[in-house]
């Protein structure tokens, strides 16, 4: 054999020797994944996106707090006005209010005018007006909404280790200014590749829009993608209605049916009843990797 020759017979044995460990690489890949358990499987899921208020921000107490120190406010004008019957009031108007949101606030525009506002009718159902009081109100509100949004114990450390696997966005309703305001205050801004809020589309949740901006931003189908939230209405009907796999965040343990009936008074029950019908119910962050683990 000549020299030429053996040079090409080395360098045919060496592709060939590579060819078949190659070859050997790829059964053992195939043979893995034979065997790997159904978590393994999560990895198929791309993006993971989150309501905010009442999800991962604690905003009960936050909103009691606020709601007293503007009382306080509105008190020392009217002292024989009583604290407790201004917050009831308050709150009803608030959730009218934000429940229709594209209807009553966004046309207002700005946080403070739609803070205001609220304030002015809650002052106006007990036959009080005064501008100045309603803004001082509203301030004193929002300020300490501010200073004690925080998130809730077990968000952090979950979402620390969830953004090294997943496209982590975060999906929410209401003023832009408000929402991005308490977003950055609850110190989870840098979890998120994406931040959507409603106010910035024509409609916000249950409207597809804002879920249609999120799987765009993540480069995702919406079987590939699941939403977290705490609302029935907004959370699970939205991410349903988008093709997006759900899970209802019940914090508060509200028994659904009871939920529902709140939601359903003067519309279609039943079409409601089965669009609010997440793919999972968890009670804490702790219990969402084991539905994960399913999709």
């Amino acid at each position: 054999m000549s020299r030429e020759e053996k040079w090409i017979y080395r360098r045919w044995r060496g592709a060939v020797a590579r060819l078949a460990q190659e070859a050997q690489d790829v059964a053992e890949l195939v043979a893995a994944h034979e065997r790997a358990p159904a978590a393994v499987l999560l990895f198929m899921l791309k993006a993971v996106f989150f309501d905010f208020d009442g999800t991962l921000a604690d905003d009960g107490v936050t909103i009691d707090q606020a709601l007293k120190a503007a009382c306080g406010v509105i008190c020392q004008r009217w002292p024989a006005l009583g604290a407790a019957a201004l917050e009831s009031t308050y709150r009803q108007v608030s959730d009218r209010a934000w429940g229709d949101y594209d209807r009553y606030l966004r046309p207002l525009g700005s946080a403070e005018a739609m803070l205001a506002s609220l304030w002015r009718q809650t002052l106006e159902r007990f036959g009080r007006y005064d501008e100045g009081v309603a803004h001082a109100a509203a301030t004193t509100y929002w300020q300490r909404r501010l200073h004690r949004c925080q998130p809730y114990p077990d968000v952090l450390p979950f979402l620390a280790d969830l953004t090294q696997r997943f496209h982590v966005s975060l999906l929410t309703n209401g003023a832009p200014s408000m929402q991005r305001a308490k977003v950055h205050a609850s110190g989870l801004q840098a979890y998120f590749r994406d931040i959507f809020v409603g106010g910035e589309f024509d409609q916000g949740k249950p409207a597809p829009f804002i879920f249609s901006a999120a799987l765009n931003a993540a480069n995702c189908r919406p079987e590939e993608a699941v939403y977290i939230g705490d609302s029935l209405l907004h959370d699970v009907v939205g991410a349903r209605k988008s093709g997006l796999h759900s899970v209802w965040l019940n914090r508060k343990r509200q028994p659904r049916h009871e939920v529902i009936q709140a939601y359903t008074q003067g519309v279609q029950g039943d079409t409601l009843d089965q669009l609010a019908q997440p793919d999972f119910e968890i009670t804490q962050l702790s219990a969402l990797p084991a539905c994960l683990d399913q999709l």
